[in-house]
């Protein structure tokens, strides 16, 4: 029986997401009804996955979504393409059109100001009204990075921001960025797409893990993430600040971790 005081992370072994995606929810017992639900995909690059979240597995959480009369927008701000041509590139555009999705790039996208005193490196920052009284979905891919060492839920919310100069919070520094971003918009539910991983955020070399990762606490989920990957998840840097700031777990002490077949 699972602890109650813990933070629940849900690990589910597989090949298919249509299977998975409702498995995995279903334990986290996710009954989101009649809201705006935004599913925040990796789309860096015009890559195939798993540089990128594939098609299928934002298609199961589309169809998982709807089920619950929700409004579904997939919403990303690629960092090196245009994103409307990676939405059509990767099958994206044909889920939007089977399922009558909208696709938004977040990169031209309205935005007001925020302030957040507490935050490190953004103070100001441009929040898409897209994001705005939704309920967010990172769905991400299992990837080590150069830098961060891991890029998974957290760090995808780089591509929820304005504009495509995402080089910009690398100078500001990176680590801290990503925490103040989650800050002024953290997932309510983060989905790992794990079944293959990469040694670096851009390519390097294929793992097949044959999981997906779900959790209601992103930092919890990217903490197990680090794990499959070989990662200690102590000397991730961001994962460390955001449990700091109170963004949630990041003490695998504190995580129970139920595995699925």
């Amino acid at each position: 029986m699972a602890n109650p005081q813990k933070v629940k992370v849900v690990v589910v072994r597989g090949e298919d997401p249509a299977a998975i995606v409702p498995k995995g929810l279903r334990v986290l017992d996710i009954r989101i009804r009649a809201q705006k639900v935004i599913i925040k995909p990796n789309l860096i690059a015009n890559r195939p996955h798993p540089v990128t979240t594939p098609a299928g597995t934002v298609e199961a959480l589309v169809k998982y979504f709807k089920g619950g009369g929700n409004e579904v927008i997939v919403a990303e701000g690629s960092g090196f393409s245009d994103t409307h041509t990676v939405f059509k590139s990767q099958g994206y555009v044909e889920v939007s059109e089977r399922y009558g999705v909208k696709l938004v790039d977040l990169n031209r996208d309205e935005f007001e100001i925020l302030e957040e005193l507490e935050a490190t490196a953004l103070k100001r920052f441009e929040f898409p009204r897209t994001l705005k009284d939704a309920y967010l979905v990172s769905a991400a891919v299992l990837k080590r990075h150069s830098i961060t060492r891991v890029t998974l839920s957290l760090k995808n919310m780089l591509g929820a921001t304005i504009g495509r100069d995402k080089g910009r919070f690398h100078r500001l520094g990176i680590e801290e960025c990503i925490v103040d971003i989650n800050r002024y918009k953290r997932p309510d539910l983060a989905v790992i797409d794990g079944r293959l991983g990469l040694s670096s955020e851009l390519g390097g070399k294929r793992g097949r893990f044959g999981v997906m990762i779900f959790s209601k606490d992103p930092v919890a989920a990217d903490t197990i993430g680090a794990g499959v990957l070989g990662v200690d998840p102590s000397r991730v840097k961001h994962l460390e600040l955001a449990q700091r700031a109170g963004l949630c777990i990041c003490d695998t002490k504190l995580i129970d971790v139920v595995h699925l077949e």
